[in-house]
């Protein structure tokens, strides 16, 4: 299925269950608001939430990419092995980094 075709698929799916919740809202009486704002899955609130997460992520690999921070975490450590944690902290910020960009970690 083409990823056009999904996104069809999925605003249709959208638009049927903001239908389905106000008629239930409705039929709920006065007791009961509708709810208001948008359905919390939509494909924007979604792409919100991943570029956050990516953000928060980035920012604590960040914080492992420098030599002295490692050290100071973990002053019983190897110059190897300090260096092989920053080495990895770099590389896992690189792939959080270009799956922000849409591209395939190497």
């Amino acid at each position: 299925m083409s990823n056009t075709r999904q996104r069809a698929q999925w605003a249709e799916h959208l638009k049927d269950e903001a239908a389905e919740l106000r008629a239930q809202q409705v039929s709920a009486g006065s007791t009961h608001s509708p709810v208001e704002g948008p359905l919390p899955h939509s494909a924007d609130a979604l792409e919100s939430a991943v570029h956050a997460e990516r953000e928060r992520c980035c920012a604590i690999a960040s914080r492992w990419t420098s030599e002295a921070e490692v050290h100071r975490a973990f002053a019983e450590w190897t110059e190897w092995e300090t260096r092989a944690a920053v080495e990895m902290a770099r590389a896992i910020l690189r792939g959080i980094r270009e799956g922000q960009r849409g591209d395939s970690p190497a």
